[in-house]
């Protein structure tokens, strides 16, 4: 499979590096007033074709410069901009505001383009990446799964575990040394619950609501080989022969999945990689979960019942 070509962030414009009231200022100001420049911090700009050629996670990246330009150096990137800058990953939209921990402060704060949260911050717990100083995928993972919901958690240390960039243990040292009780049993779970094996944020919620509705745990990215090579399937349960496999749109769009090949061709070569599975002895039923079931839970339920797989009483 060929690597994603990484373009380059786009150039930022700073009203102090030309001088606030120099004509170059104001000609910035006035391209931002006709939507020609995107204003990302105060005094700080992005050519606007530039920003949206962006993805929205490359766009909160970005963002995350221009604010962090304006910011003392003390402070540290965290949680969903550390998410941005290290690709854990994540559900949702990424936020207006840029996330970083202050260790002078006691309490958070929050403030017109910026969520300043409070220390502590262990050095060990510090990376630089493109000269940006952000909490390392551990405590990044660890302060997700401290302020949100079980589901959030379990995508953002799955996503860690899988990347290579966080050992199980190092996860459980970082969210031992955390002194907070408030959210430390949900993301205790969240860590027990969590498997490297979970290749996306789609598969990772799909595991969450599959345990929810009384699913059998399922092994993960099991191989099946042939003359050709060898199908791995997202979920399997080989006790009642059924298959499960998540599909995300990045599987038909996206050119690190594609492999080079045309969206027609990923189809094509999909519908024949599913034949093949469903020709083995072993295969007894074969399903399909996308977005909109995640979303809609008792959609996927129905999958499941329609392909064999019996549940338990929901949880």
């Amino acid at each position: 499979m060929s690597e994603p070509i990484v373009v380059p962030l786009p150039p930022l414009f700073r009203v102090d590096s030309v001088g606030a009231h120099s004509r170059e200022a104001a000609a910035l100001r006035r391209r931002a007033r006709r939507g020609e420049y995107v204003a990302l911090a105060l005094g700080t700009y992005v050519e606007a074709r530039a920003w949206r050629g962006l993805s929205p996670r490359r766009q909160h990246v970005l963002r995350t410069r221009a604010v962090l330009g304006r910011l003392d150096g003390r402070v540290v990137v965290s949680h969903l901009s550390a998410a941005a800058v290290l690709d854990v990953p994540t559900i949702g939209t990424w936020p207006d505001k840029v996330h970083v921990i202050d260790p002078l402060r006691r309490s958070t704060q929050t403030s017109p383009g910026v969520v300043r949260h409070a220390g502590p911050l262990d050095p060990a717990d510090v990376r630089v990446v493109d000269s940006l100083r952000v909490t390392s995928p551990a405590r990044t993972a660890v302060d997700l799964a401290l302020a949100s919901s079980f589901r959030d958690g379990d995508v953002a240390f799955d996503g860690v575990l899988h990347q290579g960039t966080a050992s199980r243990a190092e996860l459980e040292t970082v969210l031992d040394a955390r002194p907070t009780l408030r959210g430390r049993a949900g993301a205790r779970r969240a860590l027990a619950f969590a498997h490297e094996g979970a290749e996306s944020a789609g598969e990772s919620w799909c595991r969450v609501l599959l345990d929810r509705l009384g699913a059998p745990a399922p092994v993960l990215q099991r191989a099946f080989p042939w003359a050709g090579g060898r199908d791995v399937v997202d979920f399997w349960w080989p006790e009642f022969g059924i298959v499960l496999e998540f599909d995300g749109l990045s599987k038909y769009t996206k050119a690190r999945w594609r492999g080079g090949r045309a969206p027609e061709q990923v189809v094509v070569d999909e519908k024949m990689r599913e034949d093949r599975i469903r020709g083995r002895p072993e295969v007894r039923g074969f399903g399909r979960a996308v977005w909109n079931e995640l979303v809609h839970p008792e959609l996927l339920e129905a999958e499941l019942v329609r392909v064999g797989l019996p549940l338990r009483t929901a949880r």
